[in-house]
């Protein structure tokens, strides 16, 4: 009973005060990759300990393989997850079928995000091959296309599938340092692979936004990957040409969301030009990305030890004279 009060405690701890303070805290503008992580491992965390729960819950389930696992007494172990409202209740069945439910849930919503997904890829992708052209920025791994509202931007995929695309009013509208910043800026988000990143927060946020737990997550994880992907583009050619560059296509024409293309400015270029230029050359230091790291690493892992923690302790147990 106490291991699935803990479990749903640390639940809402994660999904309330500790995305509170990843929403609001200064150090994930400074440190983005690192906040992307602990949002990551927050979210996963969560979704492990709201199964945990419900794996306690059916535990006559599976109380026989931690009784062989650890070589405790089935006795103690039972007393140690069991409850009386569990014992004389219909509970450990339904959270069998909750389980499967919930899983069968997952499955579906990941199948359905992940052809979304592709579906939008396929289609830039369809439309880039059929109207582009390549090689007019000198760089052959850069598509063009005809089109009146100034854009960058990439279309994740295998190494022959992937594409870096911007439109013909882009060339016109930047310089040749913002242009060369903006394609910097969109083989970070190649690089790091954000695409991925997208597809587990919508999967997530699908799952438990109606509960308000994950509600910010995949907002968040979009807003970092920008940010993210600014800094290694601003380490290449300069925070000034990626900030100008994003500002020129804020400002000029028609936006590129009313076009149908995806846009490098992405939801929020106004926090990202203000980060951009204010940000002062200052030494990095260590100690944040470290901690967000070790963060990292524990939050997933906890769900876990709390599951496991009654019959750990009960090691042995099964060998003692009674």
């Amino acid at each position: 009973m106490f291991v699935i009060a803990g479990l749903f405690a640390y639940a809402v701890l994660l999904g309330g005060p500790v995305a509170w303070l990843l929403t609001r805290a200064r150090w994930v503008t400074r440190f983005p990759q690192a906040a992307l992580r602990s949002w990551h491992a927050c979210a996963l965390s969560l979704l492990a300990s709201v199964a945990g729960a419900l794996v306690v819950a059916a535990h006559n389930l599976w109380e026989g393989g931690l009784v062989w696992l650890f070589h405790a007494d089935e006795p103690l172990v039972d007393r140690a997850y069991g409850a009386p409202w569990l014992v004389t209740t219909d509970i450990p069945q339904g959270a069998s079928v909750l389980l499967f439910l919930g899983s069968v849930t997952l499955g579906a919503l990941t199948l359905r995000c992940l052809l979304t997904h592709r579906r939008e890829r396929e289609y830039h992708r369809l439309t880039v091959d059929a109207l582009g052209t390549s090689c007019s920025t000198r760089d052959p791994d850069v598509h063009v296309l005809p089109n009146a509202s100034p854009a960058v931007f990439c279309i994740p995929g295998s190494k022959e599938s992937a594409r870096i695309v911007a439109t013909t009013a882009a060339l016109e509208t930047l310089s040749e340092a913002e242009l060369a910043a903006a394609l910097e800026h969109e083989r970070a988000h190649l690089a790091y692979r954000h695409h991925r990143a997208f597809l587990v927060a919508d999967v997530l946020t699908a799952a438990f936004g109606w509960s308000g737990l994950t509600r910010g997550y995949a907002q968040q994880v979009r807003r970092l990957a920008e940010m993210a992907a600014d800094d290694r583009a601003a380490l290449k050619h300069g925070r000034r040409a990626v900030a100008s560059a994003l500002l020129e296509m804020c400002t000029v024409g028609t936006t590129p969301e009313a076009s149908g293309l995806p846009s490098m400015t992405g939801p929020d270029p106004a926090e990202r030009i203000r980060r951009l230029i204010k940000a002062a050359p200052t030494q990095v230091r260590a100690a944040t990305p470290a901690l967000s790291l070790a963060m990292t690493a524990l939050m997933p892992t906890l769900p876990l030890a709390l599951v496991l923690a009654p019959a750990a302790l009960l090691t042995g147990t099964a060998h003692m004279d009674c």
